[in-house]
């Protein structure tokens, strides 16, 4: 800044310094000087100067002068971007951006200082000065009385050093500014280089990357690495135009931005998209005696459709760490018809406990229409008193997996080794073709060879037998797509890809959609696949027509069932009456056990003792080697099961519905044409290939482009006090919050956990000395991460 003492570089100008001598008489009780170093009003101007080429400059040239031991550097610019005495200005803010643009090509970034009004409150003089401007101040931290107290102590640094360098605004005629004062040395060096990336005129998380970053976090790709991805698109770091801070910073406004009202956007994006649907989209709520959410369901119209088609088993397990409430996340899981996961619906719960799982399991009811057949879960008490007491219909079955994993710290290790006990469990226990009566049998040898009358836990599972044996579940139809909830914990583990722990409910939805567009496209894949007639491998007529029939994948195993019952089944009996005829087949792969099947005369009806049909809902092969012996080339109309058909869902009301949009939500046109518009920029790079004159007539066409959309910007006023994240979030109300965030939950999985036996005897595991590396630890000379020694050595 220009003082009393003309420093060199600096232009002649009069000054209007804080101090009385200056004011006049009528002007002797002008406020002290108003602070304003807002960096809202940096923020709102910023988008008024997105015309800036943030590396488009050459490097800056400066001449540096010492004067009283202190260098002075006055940068050089060329004569129409720098600014100077009497230079008049519409408003402040075409001010402030001329000299932010004249910093940008200096090397140093600007900042609004101090501003004096009269006692009318009347603006007179406004300072614009270099960011370095300024005594860096200890900041100090005070009670509420106000007395200062020691506070942390943090390791931080200042960028200012009281540089002078500034401009000096007063009112001119007919309504706008003129420069009092430029001042154009500084008492420091000026960005150059790669630090010149650094500046805040030259970083700007435009809208184009906030749109990038938000869409990265659907995927659950972090602000860094979106900012690396930025980098290796634009190719170099300075390219990009703002640095992984800026990025974080915009990650953390919008979830800041969310803050309290978290649960009632959530609840309004739910409302709006029920509104959209014409109430085809469903979901519910539930909150706590002070009004904190602690239950959300929901489910869409094609989640509602392949529940109608695809229901005849459910899973669901709850999963946990997705969101910043720890709130347990639960996706209604079953099989569709290419033998993958299909989502019904989804729920957020605080606690896991009767009350959340009965309130539950009764929206899910309400939501769908009706209870599903049959469900499975793990061996959670508060789930089963729910199911227990409100789907009284529904058969409750156990998880298999979650049972016998426990099979080594119940029975010990000397026996969960030996691989004898271990085949003869299995064998009882996963055996689905068995009737309850063998299953009992083969129990009962088992425990009686190995002396196990007395384990309590073996005792206990074969109480409550009919909760987890397939033998049990043979009176439900489709009961063998599923034995344990391994389709919920491979779903689970799906969703857990596009979410985070730290996510707020909006954000964890928005993923949430974007994972069930990637499930719901492979489904669509899978159904172009299936359109597709595989290659033979037989030349039986019967395997031709499954392949006419079936999904892709239903049909390799049915060609399996059609292959095993040529190759590893034969017939040891066969007989006939007038009504049909009887087979008895050998199976090799089940032991040489003996199955009965019957053809009908009449409609080639099969029936087989194995009821293999019954719990998958295709043939077996018992089946399909009686057919081939009664010369049947296809399949009987009557086992061919919907749900596997290739247009298991074509001619669904609420899908056909969704076609002609009458009840399928809008998409964001804006964000179609936005991605429309880079797909055809980056089509017209690739047709200009290397060649520099389609690419220089590229470049002057964005240019007159931009220049026409800038000139329209400038005449539309901003709102500024519209939050940059609310554009994604949508606009955060003023008034009260209608339903409280959840409260921080404490479920399964949370504090320390109680170890195993096992896990302690792995711990407690004595050290020995490797001979490799000659170190007490826990491995030998071959496991050793340490290069082996060699010969001479």
């Amino acid at each position: 800044m220009a003082s009393q003492h003309e420093e060199p570089g600096s232009v002649s100008a009069p000054h209007i310094e804080s101090s009385d001598s200056e004011r006049s008489d009528h002007e002797s009780d002008v406020p002290d000087i108003v602070s304003s170093d807002s960096d809202d009003e940096i923020e709102h101007l910023s988008t008024q100067s997105s015309n800036v080429e943030f590396n488009s400059v050459e490097e800056p040239e400066m001449t540096c002068v010492e004067a009283h031991g202190i260098k002075y550097y006055t940068p050089k610019c060329e004569f129409s971007k720098t600014p100077y005495a009497n230079q008049q200005f519409a408003t402040i803010e075409d001010a402030y951006v001329f000299y932010r643009e004249y910093g940008r090509i200096c090397g140093f970034d600007v900042r609004y200082s101090s501003k004096k009004s009269n006692r009318r409150g009347k603006l007179y003089a406004r300072h614009i000065i270099c960011s370095h401007g300024g005594n860096p101040g200890k900041k100090t931290l005070t009670d509420s009385e106000g007395n200062v107290v020691e506070g942390p102590c943090r390791r931080t640094t200042s960028k200012r050093c009281d540089c002078k360098a500034q401009i000096i605004l007063k009112p001119g005629g007919k309504g706008g500014f003129v420069i009092m004062s430029f001042a154009a040395e500084h008492n420091h060096t000026l960005a150059s280089g790669p630090a010149r990336m650094f500046l805040r005129c030259n970083r700007k998380v435009s809208l184009a990357y906030q749109n990038f970053i938000v869409d990265c976090s659907r995927a659950n790709i972090g602000a860094t690495r979106a900012h690396s991805l930025v980098k290796e698109m634009t190719g170099s770091y300075e390219d990009v135009g703002a640095t992984v801070s800026d990025f974080k910073n915009f990650a953390r406004d919008v979830k800041v931005r969310i803050g309290e009202h978290d649960s009632d956007k959530i609840l309004d994006k739910f409302r709006m998209k029920r509104k959209k649907t014409r109430n085809s989209f469903f979901y519910d709520y539930k909150v706590d005696k002070n009004g904190h959410l602690t239950g959300l369901f929901w489910t869409d119209t094609v989640g509602q459709a392949n529940y109608d088609v695809f229901s005849d088993i459910v899973s669901f397990d709850p999963t946990f760490r997705t969101n910043k409430y720890h709130m347990v996340f639960i996706p209604f899981t079953g099989v569709d018809n290419h033998w993958k996961n299909v989502t019904f619906a989804a729920a957020l719960l605080a606690k896991e406990n009767y009350k959340n799982f009965k309130w539950l399991i009764l929206t899910f009811k309400k939501a769908m229409g009706r209870a599903p057949p049959c469900v499975i879960t793990d061996q959670c008490k508060a789930i089963k008193k729910a199911l227990d007491k409100w789907w009284v219909s529904t058969k409750h079955r156990l998880c298999m997996w979650h049972i016998m994993n426990k099979l080594p710290s119940k029975v010990g290790p000397k026996l969960s080794s030996d691989k004898t006990f271990v085949s003869k469990l299995k064998s009882a226990v996963y055996a689905d073709h068995l009737s309850t009566t063998d299953f009992e049998e083969r129990w009962r040898a088992v425990i009686d060879e190995y002396k196990l009358d007395t384990n309590a836990w073996l005792s206990e599972l074969y109480d409550i037998r009919d909760q987890w044996i397939p033998a049990y579940f043979n009176d439900i139809e489709m009961a063998g797509l599923l034995r344990t909830t391994s389709r919920s914990e491979s779903s689970n583990s799906f969703f857990q890809h596009y979410h985070d722990s730290g996510d707020t409910l909006v954000e964890f939805y928005s993923s949430f959609e974007s994972a069930m567009d990637k499930q719901r496209l492979r489904t669509a894949e899978d159904d172009r696949r299936s359109e597709q007639i595989p290659l033979a491998d037989s030349l039986m007529s019967i395997e031709l027509d499954a392949s006419k029939i079936y999904t892709l994948e239903i049909f390799y195993l049915v060609r399996e069932e059609i292959k095993s019952g040529c190759l590893y089944t034969s017939m040891t009996d066969m007989s006939r009456d007038d009504d049909a005829r009887y087979f008895k087949f050998k199976d090799e792969l089940l032991n040489n056990q003996i199955f009965e099947v019957s053809v009908r005369n009449s409609d080639d009806y099969v029936e087989c003792s194995c009821k293999f049909y019954f719990r998958r809902g295709y043939l077996c092969r018992h089946a399909f080697a009686a057919l081939h012996h009664c010369s049947i080339k296809k399949i009987p109309q009557t086992f061919v099961k919907p749900r596997w058909t290739k247009n298991a869902l074509i001619q669904h009301s609420f899908l056909a519905s969704c076609k002609d949009g009458s009840q399928c939500p809008n998409h964001d046109s804006t964000k179609l044409k936005r991605a429309r518009a880079l797909f055809d920029f980056h089509t017209c790079l690739t047709l200009a290939g290397d060649d520099d004159e389609k690419l220089d007539s590229i470049v002057s066409g964005l240019d007159m482009l931009k220049s026409e959309l800038l000139e329209e910007s400038s005449q539309k006023s901003l709102n500024t006090s519209q939050h940059r994240a609310d554009r994604f979030v949508g606009p955060i109300p003023d008034n009260e919050v209608r339903v409280l965030n959840p409260n921080i939950s404490r479920n399964k999985g949370c504090g320390s956990r109680i170890k195993s036996s096992r896990e302690l005897s792995m711990e407690q595991r004595k050290k020995r000395k490797c001979s490799n590396c000659n170190q007490l630890v826990r491995h030998n000379a071959r496991t050793c991460p340490m290069p082996k020694k060699s010969d001479h050595d």
